[in-house]
Formats: C-alpha cells, structure tokens, sequence
C-alpha cells in the first residue's frame, strides 16, 4: 500500500459499525486456529448500519450477522457470519501478512481468524460462550502487516435469558379411607406431591376442605416434606354423611395444582368398619399401628384421633418370635406399643427410632428390650441409653427364661398366668397359640395384667414349670393354657387337674376362636382384629394394638378364610364397630378380607 512506510494515525484506518440486536442465544464457540496477536485499533472511525466500514481501505472486514440460539440450553452462545470479509491480496504490504482478529467483547482477549490464500475466512461462521446475559461489542479487526493498514466493524450483541419455565405444582393426595365409622376420623396422605424447586417451596400451600363447614386445614411448606403425622391432614367428622373432601396445592408464584376430590361416607352410629393395616415391611406395619394407636408426645389431650400418650415402648427383633410372645401384655401394662426392629443391626431401623421419639419423651422414658444380644444388638441398647432413654433388657439364656423374666419383672409377678406354646415347630410356626392369648391375658383372664409364659410343645423346662405350679391353687383358677401342646403341658404338672382353664381346639384358628368368645364376659368385643396363623409380625404388633384398646386376635389362613374365624366373627358382628385386619395382601389375601367385610356387610375395606 503507497503509505505503508509512513506510519502515523492518518495512516491507521478504523471503521466500526454498530448493530443492536437483540437475542435468546446459548452456544460455545472457537475462534479460528492460533494465538491471538492482532493489533488494537489505533484509530476513530465513522460508523453506520450498513455493517461494513466507512473509511477508504484495501481490506473489508464485515460481520454479516449476530445471532444466538433460540432454547434455554443455549442462550449464551453466539453465532456470527463473516461472509463478506476479503483483504485485497493484490494490495498488501512486502512482507504483510493478512491477520484477521474477532473480539467478542469491549476488553476480551482478541482471537484469531484464520486466513486463506484468496484472502477469506477459512471459516467464516465463528461461535462463541459467554458465561451471562448482556449486552456486549463484536468486533472484527484486519490487519495487513507491520506498520500497516487496519480497520474494524462491530456489531453489539444482547444476550437474553429465556423465560423460565415453571413446572405446574403435583398433588398427590390420598384418603386413609373414604368410609368412616361414626365417630371415627380421615387422614390426607400427600406423599408423591411436590413444587418446581424454581418456586420458593417454603411458601407453597396445601389447603384441605373437608366439607363439613368446618374450618379449613391449611399447610404452608414444601408438600413433599410435610410429615404423615401432621395433625392438620387428620379430620374427625361429627355425624354422619357424606362430605365433599377437597385438597388443593399452589405453589408460591400463584401456580395452582389439579384439585384432588373424594366424597367420604361416615356411616351412621353403629355401622361396622372393616380397615385393613398393611406396610410394606413387618416393620412398617408395626409403625402404622403404632401410628393410629399413640398420639404424639405431649399432644393427647388435643389429639384429633382420641389417641393415647405412651408411657413406654417394648422393643424386639423381628428376625424371630420366641423373645417377642411374652411381650404383647408387656405393652398393655407398660402403655405403649410394640416395635419390631432389625435386632442384628447395629442400630435401631431409623424409621423405628423416629417413631420412638414421636411418642415418647427422653427424659427417662422406659424402653424394654426382649431378649439378650443375639435378639437385640447391644449396639441398639446402647443408642438408646445415649439418647437419653432408660433401657431395661428382660433378657434369658433361653426363650422360656425370657418369657419368665418379662412375667416376674416385666409384668410384676402377676396373680395370673396363661401358658402356651413357644417352640420352633414343626414348621417354624409354633408361635400361634401364644399370639392369641397375648390380648386375652391383657385384658380378660384374672381381669388383665396377667402374664404369658412359654412351654417346649408339650413340656415345660423346669424353671417354668416350677413358676407354673406355684400359680396352682385349689379353688383359684389362676392359670389358663391356650392350644393343646400347653394344656398337655399343664396336665403334666402332678395334682394339676382342674386347677386350670384349658382352651385347645383342633386347629390354630379354632383355638383363638375359642379364646375370642370368651374374651368377655357377654361374648362380645369393641373391636376385634384379624392377621395370619402362619407368620408371626404382624400378629405380634397387631395384637399389642388389640391388648390396648381390649379386644381379641383372630388368626386365619392367608387365602381362605377359616369356619371357626367366620363363626367367632358371627359372634360380634352386631356388637363390634371395627374389624382390623394386620398385614398385607400376603399375610390375609383380599379374598380373605372381602369374606370379613362382608360378613358385616361392608362393601368398602379402609385403610387403618
């Protein structure tokens, strides 16, 4: 060029161009192949809206356009079109070299172009990220050489976030049942709902119409955190009828949930309610009735439900049954629930703990553990002792040692007893007789209190035996025992031949069903409950439930309904206004439940 050995600022020439354009762009960009050398301008030029500069050069930078991408995963990026860009080769410098530089921002660090022999950007679609929103300068610079031409065009760039898209609010809301027994209660269970995390979940609202024209219940907080527990999803409707429910949820921009909708029916004072209590473990199963029995701590008085305030907790294994018979009139006694846990673990099953400390408080609140180590871990004693508990292990070296310990310090060396079976079995189920007569020897036989002790099928170890005959008196009928093993059991106790009351049918179910009629003085029951003969949890934990509000257990077989379970529930179906069945489908099949309810005439099975 005829002015490249005269370098002044006349000689550098710039030109700029700027272009707004406004964008919702995302993209990751890179600029060409090499350092970034280029010269900054040195010059003011004239601008204009043609994209191309003004002033006289050789050389033609243009920035074509400026784009950006169009979703929310790109908005960032930058595309710009160089097409159009040319240095005049025939007019360079001796010894010029053509660099073209791009700066995506007043500041940035240039980046080259790269160049090709007919003076055009091998690449002329350029991309780039920036790392926010805004509004920022694109320049392109050319630079022929040393002491040489160069000129520039720009074009600014606004960079915008699209508009957040907000998830609508989920509502999951279901019903505990939507038959209800006069008197009774419904409870809300809002698991599966949840809120956009974009929205502030502390200010989401849950709003419960329960459509009796009481008040409403409304919950402020994340519905996804808010616990089963919370008294507010608990209703307890005072006649009967049929009431509208409604659950609503609208997160904190205003965003509002389908509306959830269920007609509850409380059936008229007297009716029959069949509910079924069904975990997805034994060990749940155990905190639903633990649930629907105790109230939270320090909260009876208020409680919706009528629950009672527990006292203690019996705590066994759920890996076996042999500690845990004895401990169903433990748990009436005590006043509180019966919990099975993982005893091999080294701490408690956590949902198992959180229950404790919903019902109890630390202050040295007693928790008895049945049965030593191998049943329970020492790890677990020790983690209530830590936490503030009082832990009394009612532990002996055998099953029959341990239901004698529960009988002399557990329960008090009560005046009566009942005697049955503890052994494995044949088929690891000779727990069935035992688990009936838990709830009898809490509440009926010598007026409750009385304690459960164990016999080897048909004999007893010395120990026992011994504490069985010092309960044998001429014209006291102080001991009972439950099932045929136990009763041949008893008779091999010298002299003991009516001293005792014997209760023995051909069958599991038919004993408990001869214990159940029995159960009060007119053969008839608050309420009755119902769980498998041939596995023991849910029996164990079901039939603490029943030894606290006074009724008996019932035993079935989990796909067919037995005669003498039928007969005994016949016995109480006028007087019973609750039947409840412990376990799930697998420990009492629907068959099974649908065969109760509809020996008392119920057409729906609630939820416990």
């Amino acid at each position: 060029m005829g002015i490249q050995n005269k370098p002044s600022l006349a000689r550098k020439r710039l030109s700029t161009l700027a272009v707004t354009t406004t964008l919702a762009a995302v993209g990751v960009g890179v600029i060409g192949t090499g350092a970034a050398n280029a010269a900054t301008t040195s010059g003011v030029a004239q601008t204009q809206d043609s994209g191309t500069p003004t002033t006289t050069s050789p050389h033609t930078p243009v920035i074509a356009s400026a784009t950006s991408g169009t979703t929310a995963d790109d908005y960032l990026n930058a595309t710009v079109d160089l097409t159009g860009t040319k240095f005049d080769m025939t007019k360079m410098p001796s010894g010029g070299t053509a660099i073209a530089t791009i700066t995506w921002k007043d500041g940035g660090t240039p980046q080259n172009v790269l160049i090709g022999t007919g003076g055009t950007p091998v690449e002329p679609i350029q991309h780039f990220t920036y790392d926010k929103a805004g509004t920022y300068n694109i320049t392109l610079t050319l630079t022929d050489g040393d002491d040489a031409d160069q000129v520039s065009t720009s074009k600014s760039i606004t960079i915008v976030a699209p508009p957040v898209t907000v998830k609508a609010p989920t509502l999951a809301a279901a019903v505990s049942s939507k038959t209800v027994a006069y008197g009774g209660s419904v409870t809300v269970d809002l698991k599966g709902s949840s809120v956009d995390p974009t929205t502030d979940p502390t200010k989401a609202t849950t709003t419960i119409s329960w459509g009796d024209k009481t008040a409403d219940s409304v919950i402020t907080g994340d519905p996804s955190k808010i616990l089963s527990t919370d008294a507010k999803l608990t209703h307890a409707y005072a006649a009967a009828g049929t009431y509208h429910l409604t659950v609503d949820l609208v997160d904190s921009k205003g965003n509002k949930a389908t509306q959830v909708a269920y007609d509850i029916t409380v059936n008229a004072k007297g009716a029959v309610q069949v509910l079924r209590a069904a975990g997805a473990t034994r060990y749940d199963t155990g905190l639903i009735i633990s649930q629907h029995a105790w109230a939270d701590n320090g909260k009876a008085a208020t409680d919706t439900l009528h629950r009672q305030q527990a006292k203690a907790v019996v705590l066994a294994t759920g890996n076996a049954f042999p500690d845990a018979l004895a401990g169903v009139p433990l748990a009436k006694k005590a006043q509180g629930p019966l919990l099975l846990t993982d005893g091999k673990a080294a701490t408690l099953n956590p949902d198992v703990l959180t229950e404790i400390k919903r019902v109890l408080p630390k202050d040295q609140t007693k928790i008895y553990i049945l049965g030593g180590e191998a049943a329970v871990s020492a790890g677990i004693e020790k983690q209530l002792n830590d936490l503030g508990y009082t832990v009394d292990r009612l532990a002996g070296a055998t099953r029959y040692d341990t239901a004698l310990k529960i009988a002399q310090d557990g329960m008090g060396n009560p005046s009566h007893i009942i005697v049955a079976r503890g052994d494995q079995g044949k088929n690891n189920d000779g727990f069935a007789d035992a688990l009936a007569a838990g709830p009898y020897a809490a509440n009926v036989f010598g007026g409750g209190d009385s304690a459960v002790v164990l016999t080897n099928a048909d004999t007893m170890d010395p120990n026992t035996k011994a504490y069985v005959q010092s309960k044998l008196h001429v014209g006291a009928m102080n001991v009972a025992a439950i099932g045929g093993p136990a009763v041949a059991a008893v008779n091999g106790i010298p002299g003991a031949g009516g001293l005792f009351a014997p209760a023995a049918g051909a069958t599991r179910y038919e004993t408990a069903a001869m214990v159940a009629k029995a159960f009060l003085p007119s053969g008839a029951a608050d309420k009755v409950g119902i769980a498998t003969g041939l596995k023991f949890p849910d029996a164990l934990t079901g039939g603490a439930y029943m030894a606290s509000v006074g009724g008996p257990l019932l035993l079935t077989d989990p796909s067919a309904l037995p005669d003498a379970t039928a007969g005994a529930l016949g016995l109480v179906k006028t007087t019973a206004p609750e039947v409840d069945i412990f376990g799930g489908t697998a420990a009492v099949s629907d068959d099974v439940a649908t065969s109760i309810a509809k020996l008392f005439s119920v057409t729906t099975i609630g939820k416990f």
